[in-house]
C-alpha cells in the first residue's frame, strides 16, 4: 500500500441531487471498492474552474488522501475518466509533493518615524520680532484714546495739584503788561518812542 493524493472535481449536479457530501461519498465508495482507503477528505464544495468545461463554469471539488495500491492505480483512473459526472482528476504519490509553505507569522507593527525636534530660532529672528512687537505695542498706545490712560498716572497728576495749591500769591511772579518773555519792549512802544523823539526834535 502506497499512499497517494487524490483531487476530483464533480459535476454539481451530484451534489444538488445527493445533497453537499454526495460527491466525497461517490468518490469514497470508488476507492473502498478497489481495495483501498480513505485517510482524509478535504472537500472544497462550489469553486470557479480555470476554464469553462462543457459549459459549465464552476465545479464541487474534493482533494483526498488514500492508501493504495499501486499495481491497482491504473483501474482507478480508468474509473474515474468513463465517469461523466468527473469533470477533472488528478493522482500523485505523495512523497513527491512538495513541503507546505511555511507559516507566515504576523508582521510586527513598524514604528511611526519621531517627529525632528524643531530647530532653535536664530538671534537675528528673535531681534526682529521683539523689534515688530514693541513697534506694535507703541502704535497700539499711540492710538489709544485719552480715557484709555493708564493708572500710574493719576498720582503724578494729584502731586501737580497739591503743589499748585501750596504756592502762595507772593510767590508768583509779578505780571508785566506789554513786556516779552525775553524782556523787549513790544512794536506798539517802540513807535511811541520815535514820535516822542520826533516832535522832540521838531521844538
Amino acid at each position: 500500500m502506497r499512499e497517494y493524493e487524490l483531487t476530483v472535481v464533480y459535476d454539481l449536479s451530484v451534489a444538488e441531487a445527493g445533497g453537499p457530501e454526495a460527491g466525497p461519498q461517490r468518490l469514497a465508495t470508488l476507492v473502498e471498492g478497489r481495495g483501498g482507503k480513505m485517510l482524509k477528505v478535504d472537500h472544497w464544495g462550489r469553486r470557479r474552474m480555470a476554464y469553462p468545461i462543457e459549459r459549465a463554469i464552476d465545479g464541487d471539488y474534493i482533494v483526498t488522501r488514500i492508501d493504495f495500491e499501486p499495481t491497482a492505480v491504473a483501474a482507478l483512473e480508468a474509473a474515474l475518466k468513463i465517469d461523466e459526472r468527473v469533470y477533472r482528476h488528478l493522482i500523485v504519490r505523495a512523497d513527491e509533493l512538495p513541503p507546505p509553505p511555511p507559516v507566515r507569522e504576523p508582521r510586527e507593527p513598524r514604528p511611526m518615524p519621531e517627529a525632528a525636534p524643531a530647530a532653535a530660532p536664530d538671534a537675528t529672528e528673535e531681534t526682529a520680532v521683539a523689534t515688530e512687537a514693541t513697534a506694535a505695542t507703541e502704535e497700539v498706545e499711540a492710538e489709544a484714546p485719552a480715557s484709555q490712560v493708564p493708572a500710574d498716572t493719576e498720582p503724578i497728576e494729584a502731586a501737580v495739584a497739591d503743589a499748585k495749591a501750596e504756592v502762595s500769591p507772593d510767590d508768583e511772579p509779578p505780571v508785566v503788561e506789554n513786556a516779552d518773555v525775553g524782556g523787549e519792549a513790544p512794536a506798539a512802544t517802540e513807535a511811541e518812542a520815535e514820535a516822542d523823539e520826533d516832535s522832540a526834535a521838531e521844538k
